[in-house]
């Protein structure tokens, strides 16, 4: 893992997707949910793209779902599902309007979730309701996102066919492709709506069958006419061809228009009336169960009630069936965390520390304005880059070189003065402070040398400083990083805000505390990116490998990793960490202790 970049890897998309989004996203714990504001996601460098891509399609939930249209259909457990598969289209399709980056990764997300479980045997097992479920989700991603879902998608849809005729549908799905053109989840509600409206009911039978029969007194001698004027004449032509006569034409259309009208209704009687001749001519009443199957005829009697069906069902009944992908994707994560048993996994940062002490504070912050004012002249310097500055002579320019005017007279025409200008080099530069246990009585030097580098830094162009410390544990029980100072705030807001006068408390799991800070750096802007630890150089137990194997990342990702001993630190411990270090132990030594290391670093 040591020679991997960070660049990629998933706190970094995290927190460039956090960015673009407006959408806090959180690396931590060993669970995927999101509460309505936030996202958050275990650390997993198993799957990094099924990581991806659910957190684009949470951020784009959160960004684009109304969760009121969620409570409104949670008494109906089917309809709450179709809503989850509607609104999961659109809102993925958003993400990736909006942010092209994330397409490969949500139809990765799809494909992961939907295809590699399908088996072709479990569709012929589903109940009916089932499987309108699963031919709307199925189909829906097929027609509108994932070409490589055809295969699950006309499974179920075949099926769907043989439970509610062709023409019906072809209805439904012709609802699911309008789930594009809806402009909020109000839209996908009212198309689930519609879409339960047209399965078939008790009641549309008996309504049906109430107003028939004056139809039919009407009607069915017309209709006997002309079945028998038909079976009259099929036996006069039977010696001759199939069509001379127009008669025999004006007779045959309407049998296949009504026909056609029949299978694009969900049962009508007349279809039922011409079935008798059909069926004397076919012979005998397989050929209407293989019209039932192939989808011309009108509803199987299973999917008779399935309005009823649909409104009825209890979330027990719809147990084991996907409705909603990111929820999926999120158990897959979770298990993946849980069975990777990765005890380190890298912190999130967090707002300001709340175990502080407003006099610590102004203690420390005067103790730095003291020794930054040396700092502040020799970084000024330091921050300019490497440039040739050496004089060059020009046939043309602004300022003559008196001593070669002589030579004016030999034909040099080089007599002019260029001087190159000194460019100032931009850099990203953040702060990592140890405040553990073991730094309590360096806890003052500590600080004040945190305070002292930002003011030497403030106010320079192109330079971009942030702070932050370890441990921090918050009211939920977890650890993370503590803001000290954003890379976008002054100093003195900083210290108002009450980010200074941390109080040392717990271990010193550095390991998993340079994972956000690594974050700040690289996602700043700067060519030169500079980490600076400010530690007692002791780790918890077991964790000084993880720590220096993620230094070495940082280092390839073009990191710069400086280790600013105080406390109890010694050249001795910090060279097992850092390549780069300086025991500095007080701050009246940052100056003469870190000027060597910081002229390498922004000169190199």
């Amino acid at each position: 893992m040591s020679n991997q970049s960070l660049v990629g890897t998933l706190p970094i998309y995290a927190q460039h997707l956090a960015e673009l989004t407006g959408v806090k996203v959180h690396v931590e714990g060993i669970q995927a949910k999101t509460d309505g504001k936030n996202v958050f996601v275990p650390f997993t460098e198993d799957d990094l793209p099924l990581s991806f891509g659910y957190i684009a399609h949470e951020c784009s939930h959160v960004r684009n779902t109304d969760m009121g249209c969620f409570r409104d259909s949670s008494p109906t457990p089917f309809r709450k599902n179709l809503l989850n598969i509607l609104e999961d289209i659109r809102i993925e399709r958003l993400s990736m309007d909006q942010y092209p980056g994330t397409e490969s990764d949500i139809r990765y997300l799809n494909r992961k979730v939907l295809l590699e479980p399908f088996r072709p045997e479990q569709v012929d097992d589903c109940p009916a309701l089932h499987v309108i479920h699963n031919g709307i989700l199925y189909g829906g991603y097929w027609l509108l996102q994932e070409p490589q879902l055809e295969v699950p998608a006309k499974a179920y849809l075949a099926r769907m066919e043989t439970l509610l005729g062709a023409d019906l549908t072809d209805q439904i799905l012709t609802l699911v492709k309008n789930t594009l053109t809806c402009a909020s989840t109000t839209d996908v509600l009212a198309l689930v709506d519609a879409i339960i409206d047209l399965l078939p009911s008790q009641e549309d039978e008996q309504e049906d069958a109430q107003p028939q029969p004056e139809q039919g007194s009407e009607g069915a001698p017309q209709d006997s006419q002309e079945s028998g004027g038909g079976d009259q004449e099929q036996e006069q032509k039977q010696d001759g061809s199939a069509g001379p006569g127009d008669d025999g034409k004006e007779e045959g259309q309407p049998e296949s228009k009504q026909e056609t009208s029949d299978g694009g209704q969900s049962g009508s009687e007349p279809q039922d009336q011409s079935q008798p001749s059909g069926g004397s001519n076919a012979g005998d009443d397989g050929q209407e169960i293989s019209q039932s199957s192939n989808g011309s005829g009108k509803p199987s009697p299973e999917a008779s009630n399935l309005r009823e069906q649909a409104k009825d069902a209890t979330e027990a009944d719809l147990k084991g069936l996907i409705s909603e992908v990111g929820d999926k994707a999120g158990e897959l994560l979770g298990r993946k965390a849980v069975r990777d048993g990765n005890p380190r996994r890298p912190f999130s940062l967090d707002g300001r520390g709340r175990n502080r002490s407003d006099q610590a504070s102004v203690r420390r912050v005067q103790l730095g304005i003291e020794q930054s004012a040396g700092l502040r002249q020799c970084l000024n310097g330091l921050l300019q880059a490497q440039v040739d500055c050496r004089v060059r002579l020009k046939r043309q320019g602004k300022r003559i070189d008196t001593g070669r005017i002589a030579m004016m007279k030999g034909g040099e025409t080089r007599v002019f003065r260029s001087k190159s200008r000194a460019e100032r080099q931009s850099a990203s530069i953040q702060i990592l402070l140890d405040k553990s246990g073991s730094m309590k009585n360096a806890m003052d030097q500590a600080e004040a040398a945190v305070y002292a580098v930002l003011s030497a830094l403030e106010g320079l162009p192109l330079v971009t400083t942030g702070a932050m410390s370890f441990p921090n544990k918050t009211n939920d029980g977890v650890e993370r990083c503590a803001l000290i100072k954003s890379p976008k705030e002054r100093l003195i807001r900083a210290v108002s805000e009450g980010g200074f006068g941390a109080m040392s408390e717990g271990g010193t799991p550095l390991a998993q505390a340079l994972w956000p800070a690594a974050v700040e750096v690289l996602r700043a802007k700067g060519e030169k990116k500079i980490l600076f630890v400010i530690t007692d150089g002791g780790p918890n137990a077991g964790t000084t490998h993880a720590a220096k194997e993620f230094i070495q990342r940082c280092e390839i990702s073009g990191i710069e990793v400086i280790g600013l001993g105080f406390g109890d630190a010694n050249e001795q411990i910090l060279k097992l960490l850092f390549n780069h270090y300086c025991a500095v132990g007080e701050v009246a030594n940052l100056k003469n202790s870190l000027f060597g290391l910081v002229r390498e670093a922004l000169a190199a």
